[in-house]
């Protein structure tokens, strides 16, 4: 038998097997209204299989293991809560209407997208500071509804170019905890040792995905002139994106009491390049987030305090290329 040789147990009949199926499939139909006008309609699956969580422990404190705090007396009485040797598989359905047309002699094109997807049983990282220890489970339901557009004008050597999303992200169905004797744990009737009121660990009802901000944008302009014998361009552009959450945990505080789901905020960022070519020589000089804008990226407290990934900061370099078909 497969031993596990730190407490030299049959791995074997721990019923550890598993075995997951699920099924791909996208369809697309297609109108095309005219020679400069295309409408779709595409419905698509995504599937995910489950896996094993390594470890998955219960602090015991929790107030979902057994022991001999009051605000244990559920978890006593219900015999505690089981972590799950292994998670199942999620699911993903998107419906999603779009249009791709162009205008006035193709000099103008304006793409786009409506889409609704319905996230099923979500694998997520679930931790809370005495509650639970981090590992992958099965989440509730999620939502998204969104629309992404992008236009592109081009009239002489001018070329205007712009793009927006919009996303609505909700949890629509909360994951399911139960007790070992199989009934359902309300958190709310819930504390930990501390006295902090619980939610459920995956997410509340309406709550939003993590790293999901409600707007993004660009705008880039781009100017191309002869200047000698070179063909030279001159180009600017800008970012802006909305103020989004690092995680779905709502209930780990840090050291100020303060929720780990910190707000990750909004920020715009700007770009301008020059360059010029000529037979198959290239140059350009660029600059990279002009205003030097710290954005926050990502944030986390996995290691006990509050660590924050940014952007690059302003960046300006030159590029040289060379193509020896002189292409």
């Amino acid at each position: 038998p497969c031993i596990d040789h730190n407490e030299f147990t049959n791995l074997n009949q721990e019923g550890f097997d598993r075995t997951y199926s699920g099924f791909r499939s996208r369809a697309n139909l297609s109108w095309k209204a005219s020679e400069d006008a295309l409408l779709y309609y595409t419905w698509s699956q995504g599937f995910r299989a489950g896996g094993f969580n390594r470890s998955f422990g219960t602090p015991g404190d929790s107030p979902l293991a057994e022991g001999s705090g009051p605000w244990q007396a559920q978890a006593n009485t219900h015999g505690g809560w089981s972590a799950p040797l292994a998670y199942g598989p999620d699911t993903l359905i998107n419906n999603e209407l779009g249009w791709k047309t162009m205008w006035l002699g193709e000099r103008l094109q304006w793409n786009g997208a409506v889409y609704q997807e319905e996230w099923n049983n979500a694998q997520i990282d679930a931790f809370a500071a005495r509650v639970l220890s981090g590992a992958t489970i099965n989440g509730g339901n999620y939502r998204v509804r969104g629309l992404e557009t992008f236009a592109r004008a081009r009239a002489a050597a001018l070329t205007l170019e712009a793009g927006v999303a919009w996303n609505h992200s909700e949890l629509v169905k909360e994951a399911a905890f139960f007790w070992a004797d199989g009934t359902p744990i309300n958190f709310s009737s819930l504390q930990t040792s501390t006295g902090q009121k619980l939610a459920n660990p995956a997410g509340t009802i309406g709550s939003s995905l993590a790293g999901a901000p409600a707007f993004q944008g660009n705008f880039r302009a781009r100017y191309e002139f002869a200047f000698d014998a070179f063909r030279a361009f001159a180009q600017i552009g800008v970012m802006h994106q909305a103020d989004s959450l690092s995680t779905t945990d709502r209930l780990t505080l840090d050291l100020q009491g303060k929720s780990v789901a910190y707000d990750l905020p909004a920020f715009t960022t700007y770009d301008a390049a020059l360059g010029a070519r000529k037979d198959g020589w290239f140059v350009q000089l660029y600059g990279e987030n002009l205003t030097d804008t710290r954005a926050e990226l990502f944030a986390n407290y996995s290691l006990g305090y509050k660590a924050v990934t940014v952007n690059r900061p302003r960046t300006i370099g030159l590029r040289f290329s060379y193509k020896f078909d002189g292409r």
